[in-house]
């Protein structure tokens, strides 16, 4: 009961706030992201489908964004080409829904598979359509309303508060004794963290990978010596969180992160990263687990000829997977089959057909797939594009040194698109949803630093938000 009494005094304040600040309760609304999908929070309110308290508290912080743009003297001032790729982004997200509306029995017989409710167009309309576009309105946001230092810092800061409350839930959910069993980790994770938390332990993981790097890029902007080591210590909690997911593609994807970024910036750690990983391998049996299942026998190191390489469970039976999903975008490569794509072009029932139980899944467990098997080479190209395209925009600010500002915002941007890019090889979808709010709005913030860059080079034209 006190938490819906705290949920309710956090959504009435922050939805007057939003009339007077709009942008501070924009900031909330990014925070209470790590709390939004948890079991015990309330799905709607006076009985409207879809009114929950997050949508309410979006909803209402659009108002007052819309009411303060003008007195604020907010400017678009996106570049063209993105804005393009944006536009292309949202379409190809729109055509490949309306074509899955098309192939309505295959849907159902997805729905049906899993036990869920009989679908209906409203249904698909609101989980497949509508909540992918909501998620990245927090990331425009930002963009537009980012118009001072302080309100970067505040940007910044509500990035990296969610990820942090995210893995304090993480550790108040998995007791530590969990690190010495990789087997018995993975099992409790699968089943309390998706119960608890909202957030599929695979998702949960790529965020604290990106988030312990963005807290350790975050220590540039402290001024003291007191914040620049609580910073430090969020970053390390993360990586403490991260282990107890069991989630091996968090483990990669922290692993490449380190390596990316120390050799964008931090050049030194490139002699300490074995050690450091070795060392988190033997003090963490879990780990050392996890990441060499299907490599080892029992807990030695053994030769490739001994162990034979237990690719299936390597990459857990998405060797399985991946050869069908490829044939299948063979098939039509250029435009694909529509979103759920895996599921309408027959890929999921061969699958099932071939491997029965071990093919349960409703798409190719790889985010590049799922995007070239639903939109084909045409629909693809466009949203790749736009994220190289981030990624430049992120390094050119990682290794500028003019101001802290940039590289501190690059390096958080880079963490958490690098990171979901990377562990969009095994997992992730290119669909915005819950699990990649973040990611946008660090992009939201990125981007308007990086304009706002290229403008001050430009003395011709005005800077609408000087960051």
């Amino acid at each position: 009961m006190n938490r819906f009494v705290l949920l309710t005094l956090a959504v009435t304040f922050l939805s007057f706030y939003a009339f007077r600040d709009w942008y501070r309760s924009l900031c909330g609304v990014i925070v209470m992201m790590a709390f939004v999908e948890r079991s015990d929070m309330p799905r709607q309110m006076f009985g409207v489908t879809g009114m929950n308290a997050w949508n309410l508290l979006i909803a209402v912080t659009l108002i007052g964004w819309f009411f303060s743009r003008h007195k604020e003297k907010l400017v678009w001032d996106m570049p063209k080409h993105i804005n393009i790729l944006l536009f292309l982004y949202i379409l190809v997200i729109t055509i490949g829904f309306t074509r899955m509306i098309g192939n309505m029995d295959s849907v159902a017989e997805l729905y049906a598979t899993n036990n869920s409710a009989v679908v209906t167009f409203k249904t698909l309309f609101l989980n497949e359509y509508l909540n992918t576009i909501k998620y990245v309105i927090p990331g425009l946001l930002l963009f537009h309303g980012c118009n001072s230092r302080s309100r970067l810092m505040w940007g910044i800061g509500a990035c990296l508060l969610a990820t942090l409350f995210l893995g304090l839930q993480i550790i108040s959910r998995m007791p530590l004794e969990g690190l010495s069993d990789g087997a018995a980790l993975s099992d409790r994770a699968l089943r309390v963290l998706n119960r608890s938390i909202g957030y599929h332990r695979v998702d949960l993981a790529v965020m604290m990978a990106s988030g312990s790097w963005a807290f350790f890029a975050a220590r540039e902007l402290a001024s003291k010596q007191i914040w620049r080591w609580a910073l430090l210590s969020a970053g390390l909690l993360l990586i403490l969180s991260l282990a107890l997911t069991g989630g091996r593609t968090g483990y990669v994807t922290w692993v490449a992160l380190a390596m990316l970024l120390s050799f964008l910036k931090w050049k030194k750690l490139l002699l300490v990263l074995p050690i450091l990983i070795a060392t988190i391998l033997l003090i963490v049996p879990a780990a050392r687990e996890r990441m060499l299942q299907g490599i080892v026998k029992s807990d030695e190191f053994v030769s490739y000829e001994q162990a034979g390489l237990d690719l299936e469970m390597i990459t857990s039976d998405r060797i399985l997977i991946w050869p069908v999903a490829v044939n299948k975008i063979g098939e039509a490569p250029f435009l694909g089959y529509g979103r759920k794509g895996f599921v309408i072009s027959g890929a999921l029932r061969e699958v099932k057909e071939l491997h029965g139980n071990r093919g349960r899944v409703a798409h190719p467990h790889n985010a590049y797939l799922e995007l070239l098997i639903d939109n084909g080479l045409i629909g693809s190209v466009p949203i790749l594009i736009f994220f190289f395209i981030v990624a430049r925009r992120s390094w050119r600010l990682l290794r500028n040194k003019e101001s802290p500002n940039h590289f501190v915002i690059g390096g958080i941007a880079m963490a958490f698109v690098a990171g979901q890019l990377i562990a969009s090889m095994g997992a992730q979808s290119f669909y915005p949803g819950s699990g990649v709010v973040l990611m946008w709005c660090t992009i939201g913030l990125m981007l308007r630093v990086s304009v706002n860059w290229d403008l001050a080079r430009n003395p011709g034209r005005p800077i609408s938000a000087p960051c």
